[in-house]
């Protein structure tokens, strides 16, 4: 998005440059052009003001009156048969105007008549515009053409962008929120536009392959938890039968133990895989009224022998007691993956605290003095302390349920101690 807008606030840049530079050049024809017009408009009105003294008073006009009429005419003066001026032209002069007072220019018109059979020489004159004044009005006016220009461009540049990378920005969106746990394929917006036409066609072969593969793989991890299920159950079986033999000597009995530690673990380990599978196929369907307050304190004698083992203090503070549609199981699950995350992680003589709001439950410890890997807190398998006891799965399996029932999970390290919150 940050390159896109960089894009268009270059192209709206280059397009305000242009036009500017189009104004600029075209600005001496235009006022070349401006200043013809007026000069022609002026021209055509003295011609007009010369045939209006014909038809009117050159013939009732008399020398007598001659004075007064110059008096009371500013522009249209009679004036004596001594004027050297080419007659009969329009030409340009410049005159004192003591009303201003300045020199300013005028078009003037010089011709001859004869008033009671003397000749007269008749002057009338229009005021032009100041060649400064005219720079100054053309020069507001292509500021106020080239605002209206930019802002038109603007918007123009802008619709055509938003309507022509819409579709983009459409599949951006979608494969944001696409979720390779969902088995479903984002749906995306017909477009008429070859590009994206290619580019939604890339994406949705891509998309479906990875669904194929992903598919596939959970389906052999499924199969292979099934299928580990019996061999494991009847491994654990005859190595309880081993174990109970009087016959064993200790190195005997050692090699045993360690067997048997390592398929509790595998079969640990095959249940979580289980459970995760299901989740995501969403086996569990049945929702019912969850006493939140109540499940904590069922769930909690059940670590009281392994905390006191390391001799860590369980502290609740229960402020509230909401009550849930929620699925039962699997709330007693993700409660319990996290108390005995916040055991197996914590120190001796160390504590660990369970909060809970109508808004969201916070479980924190005393464990390792430093902050977490965020980025793979959540992920399977993934292992942030050297326990060998500890599958990886247990947070994986916090994240699936809090996304079945639409929570939020996250993790926060603040006064040497690591919380993790459920967002109801």
């Amino acid at each position: 998005m940050g390159s896109m807008n960089r894009l268009l606030n270059r192209t709206l840049l280059y397009y305000s440059l242009f036009a500017t530079l189009i104004l600029l050049l075209s600005s001496p024809f235009f006022y070349w052009m401006m200043e013809k017009l007026y000069i022609d408009d002026v021209d055509e009105a003295i011609m007009l003001r010369r045939k209006e003294f014909d038809s009117k008073n050159r013939d009732s006009l008399t020398t007598a009156q001659i004075i007064d009429w110059n008096h009371f005419n500013r522009d249209t003066k009679i004036l004596p048969d001594t004027i050297s001026k080419p007659k009969e032209h329009i030409i340009q002069e410049m005159f004192f105007d003591e009303m201003t007072p300045e020199w300013e220019p005028y078009r003037i018109l010089y011709s001859d008549v004869i008033i009671q059979n003397q000749h007269y020489v008749l002057m009338i004159r229009l005021n032009l515009i100041e060649s400064e004044d005219l720079i100054k009005t053309l020069t507001w006016l292509y500021c106020g053409v080239l605002f209206v220009l930019l802002l038109i461009i603007f918007f123009i540049t802008r619709f055509i962008s938003n309507r022509l990378w819409k579709p983009f920005f459409n599949t951006l969106n979608q494969i944001d929120h696409f979720n390779i746990e969902q088995h479903q394929s984002p749906v995306l917006v017909t477009t008429h536009i070859t590009e994206f036409k290619q580019l939604n066609k890339g994406i949705s072969k891509l998309i479906n392959e990875n669904l194929k593969a992903y598919q596939s793989q959970k389906e052999f991890t499924e199969n292979a938890a099934h299928e580990l299920q019996t061999p494991l159950a009847v491994f654990q079986s005859k190595l309880d039968m081993l174990l109970q033999d009087p016959s064993l000597n200790i190195n005997q009995a050692s090699i045993l133990q360690s067997l048997y530690q390592a398929a509790s673990r595998l079969s640990r380990v095959n249940k979580n895989l289980l459970l995760l599978s299901k989740i995501e196929n969403n086996q569990y369907t049945s929702r019912e009224p969850v006493d939140l307050a109540k499940t904590i304190h069922d769930v909690i004698p059940y670590f009281s022998e392994q905390a006191l083992s390391r001799n860590l203090t369980i502290h609740t503070n229960i402020s509230d007691a909401p009550v849930l549609n929620a699925c039962r199981p699997l709330v007693e699950i993700m409660i319990n993956n996290l108390i005995l995350n916040a055991i197996r992680h914590n120190r001796n003589n160390g504590s660990i605290s369970i909060k809970l709001t109508s808004e969201e439950i916070v479980i924190g410890n005393t464990g390792e003095l430093q902050k977490l890997n965020t980025q793979n807190l959540f992920k399977r398998f993934s292992k942030e302390s050297k326990l060998n006891n500890s599958s990886g799965l247990g947070l994986a399996i916090v994240k699936q349920i809090c996304n079945f029932h639409k929570w939020q999970v996250s993790y926060e390290y603040k006064k040497n101690q690591h919380f993790f919150y459920i967002m109801l």
